[in-house]
């Protein structure tokens, strides 16, 4: 008898790449193996096209724009009429997390590219042959019934033509014995176990050859022992096997076990069977498929191994660490009195040792660093990389406080020690945060979210250090997240606004200007003073636009009063402008945009920066500051003689006007120091061309001073506190 052949019948093979070369190189291949070929480029064409035609195959690649690979296999399996199309996955990813997904979402087969064609045609040629056997199978049972049904319906109404009807049950005998030799034949080729067995006795009625590959034993050596198949089974999974048989009466059984061969070697096998009943409806026998998963367990341990560990130290992954710390909050469920520790370790400068001595170098500081923390740490105790440069350790177990202490001091003295990296002396330390935790922690992340404020904490207090977490750091972490988010409204609802400051010339007592000053006007806490949210703002990045947002509406707000005021054409808007904003390459423009939009000349505009500008950016801003005096533009330092000692850059900047720190105006009557400050700024300033405003004049006397002292410019409360836009057109009114 001639083996059934899958490719008798041509065969529809629909090909999913976005990618024309494929497509050809597939395409020509597939039409030389004489099959039915359509090429299709994305997703939602093959969708439609598997609709249409209903292919016997597809070849589909995982990575395409819109649908990808498992998108598309994941609905062709959800539609009724697509749902039994065989899939095969190609991709060019070797990574075995996308092997076992492929798997879940109802592929067959998964092939690497760059892939052998021939390699390509045997999988198809198998996967067709597998699917060609099993509609052989049906459609040679439905054919065999409808044969006897037909034949047994002849026989009793044409009794009389008995030799009529002793030729057609022969024809029929020798159909059923084709039939069987051919179904034989598909059963013997198969790669997968197919087995039948007694619902009475469990003994087995057939076992094709398979199951010696599967089984290492003989077919013969099967059948007679009926006992053998079960006693095969790991003892640790035997009991399992016979309660899925048993609990799955009148239903199909799916399970996976191991087997143990007579070797020893130990071979997993997934394994499918449904029971069948006979004419009368009584349970006749059970048929099964078993098939052989060893590799496919393998490639799902290496996974999980994977899925759970660090690639570059070895040690667990963040998964594998809050898995621990659940399990532990799980123990200290049922033990109150245990307490567990979870140190949150970030590395000091690793960001500056990676950028300048190279990637290499930064993941051997990793690896060393990952090492110096097992070594620090107890045996029982649980050391994971959550990534980057941060590490976390939990200490499953501690009496007290002083054993995480112990512990972090240990870290912080070993990486005092500067090491070798390839030809690199490398210094490094630790920030280092801890949460002493028991049965009132309900969650992980609040552990880890715990021991990273406190890691935070350390970091911020001068690093190389380590601190314990309290309820306090959490309180203050909370009351900056809630600012931040309330900013982030305040800017969408339109909260922020500007108070106006004048600043008076002292040489003709009239008004020369104003600074623009930010307030937030929130809706439950009421008007907020820029101390208490630009650090913020500018920690998040919300200073751009703030800062954009200030320097348009001073602007226009200017503008507007110098077309309304005539006398008050030539007033002066100082805008205070932070570092940030100053990095940002569109700062220009923004400016540019600004004058031109609100029409205000370049020369009413001031543009007030901290001395910590002219320190931090020195090379970048000389350009930058000259390009904005060139606009007309001036530009004041604010605040200045506190906290840098900038004198010396003076000269090397196109600066306009210093603002002495109210700080020095305060105390000029009471300390004689703050008051020869006063003095020497105001004559280096006359020296270098530069004009004063001394900020924080609240009385007459300080007044007095400074026009005696020839300082040019005064602002505070002697003169008017900040007002808003109405009481600073009063003051424009009143000195025009």
């Amino acid at each position: 008898m001639t083996p059934f052949t899958p490719t008798q019948a041509k065969s529809k093979i629909l090909v999913v790449d976005d990618k024309p070369e494929n497509l050809h190189l597939l395409s020509d291949a597939l039409n030389c193996e004489e099959y039915d070929v359509k090429c299709v480029i994305n997703g939602e064409m093959a969708l439609m096209v598997a609709k249409s035609v209903t292919p016997d195959l597809i070849l589909l690649d995982v990575i395409m724009p819109g649908l990808d690979g498992y998108q598309v296999c994941e609905k062709l399996k959800a539609d009724e009429k697509t749902k039994d199309i065989t899939v095969i996955f190609l991709s060019a990813n070797n990574d075995s997390v996308d092997r076992i997904k492929a798997l879940n979402v109802g592929g067959a087969d998964y092939i690497n590219k760059p892939f052998q064609i021939n390699e390509v045609l045997l999988r198809i040629k198998n996967q067709l042959q597998l699917k060609a056997a099993q509609k052989e199978v049906l459609k040679l049972n439905t054919e065999l019934e409808h044969r006897i049904h037909e034949r047994t319906a002849q026989l009793e109404v044409a009794n009389k033509e008995l030799k009529f009807e002793i030729k057609e049950r022969e024809e029929i005998s020798k159909l059923l014995k084709n039939s069987e030799e051919k179904l034989e034949s598909i059963l013997n080729s198969l790669e997968e176990v197919v087995w039948s067995a007694d619902i009475a006795t469990s003994n087995l009625i057939f076992l094709n050859p398979a199951a010696t590959k599967v089984y290492g034993r003989s077919v013969e050596e099967l059948l007679e022992n009926p006992d053998l198949r079960l006693e095969s089974i790991h003892p640790e999974d035997r009991d399992r096997v016979e309660l899925s048989l048993a609990s799955s009466l009148n239903h199909s059984n799916d399970i996976e076990y191991r087997i143990v061969r007579p070797n020893g070697e130990i071979r997993w096998v997934w394994e499918r069977s449904r029971l069948i009943q006979d004419k009368d409806g009584a349970l006749d026998r059970r048929d099964g498929i078993i098939c052989d998963i060893t590799e496919r367990k393998k490639v799902e341990q290496e996974l999980s191994y994977d899925a759970k560990h660090d690639s570059l130290t070895n040690l667990p992954n963040r998964a594998a660490f809050i898995e621990k710390v659940e399990q532990t909050l799980k123990y200290c469920q049922k033990h109150p009195e245990h307490l567990f520790a979870v140190l949150f370790i970030d590395l000091d400068r690793f960001k500056i040792i990676n950028d300048s001595l190279g990637h290499l170098i930064g993941d051997e500081l990793l690896i060393y660093v990952a090492k110096v923390l097992t070594n620090c740490s107890r045996s029982g105790d649980f050391v994971a990389r959550l990534g980057g440069d941060e590490f976390t350790i939990l200490l499953g177990q501690i009496d007290s406080i002083e054993d995480a202490n112990a512990i972090a001091e240990r870290i912080q003295i070993q990486l005092k020690t500067p090491f070798n990296l390839q030809g690199h002396t490398v210094f490094t330390s630790a920030s280092i945060g801890i949460v002493i935790a028991d049965n009132q922690y309900q969650d992980s992340a609040h552990v880890l979210r715990d021991a990273d404020i406190a890691m935070y904490r350390a970091k911020s207090d001068g690093k190389a250090r380590h601190e314990v977490f309290d309820e306090k750091m959490y309180a203050e972490t909370r009351e900056l997240l809630e600012i931040e988010n309330d900013l982030r409204n305040a800017i969408l609802h339109k909260e922020l606004l500007l108070f106006y400051q004048p600043i008076v010339s002292l040489d003709t007592d009239t008004l020369y200007g104003f600074e623009a000053l930010l307030r937030w006007n929130h809706p439950t806490k009421g008007l907020i003073y820029p101390d208490k949210f630009i650090h913020i703002a500018e920690e998040t990045g919300l200073i751009q636009h703030i800062g954009r947002w200030v320097i348009e509406t001073a602007c226009r707000q200017l503008r507007i009063w110098q077309v309304q005021y005539p006398g008050a054409a030539n007033l002066k808007m100082g805008v205070n402008v932070a570092s940030q904003q100053m990095k940002d390459q569109k700062f220009l423009s923004i400016l540019d945009r600004t004058l031109e939009q609100t029409g205000l000349s370049g020369k009413s505009l001031h543009l007030e920066i901290t001395e910590s500008t002219l320190m931090d950016y020195e090379p970048e801003t000389i350009s930058l500051f000259n390009k904005i005096r060139h606009r007309g533009i001036q530009i004041n330092i604010d605040d200045f003689g506190t906290g840098y000692s900038s004198l010396q850059y003076l000269n090397r900047f196109p600066i306009s006007t210093l603002k002495i720190d109210r700080s020095f105006t305060k105390g000029m009557l009471q300390d004689k120091e703050n008051f020869e400050i006063i003095k020497t700024i105001i004559a280096l300033a006359r020296t270098l061309k530069i004009e004063v405003v001394a900020e924080g004049v609240e009385n007459v006397r300080q007044l007095q001073i400074l026009k005696k002292l020839n300082c040019k410019f005064g602002q505070g409360y002697l003169f008017s506190p900040a007002v808003e836009c109405n009481s600073a057109e009063s003051l424009i009114n009143f000195n025009i």
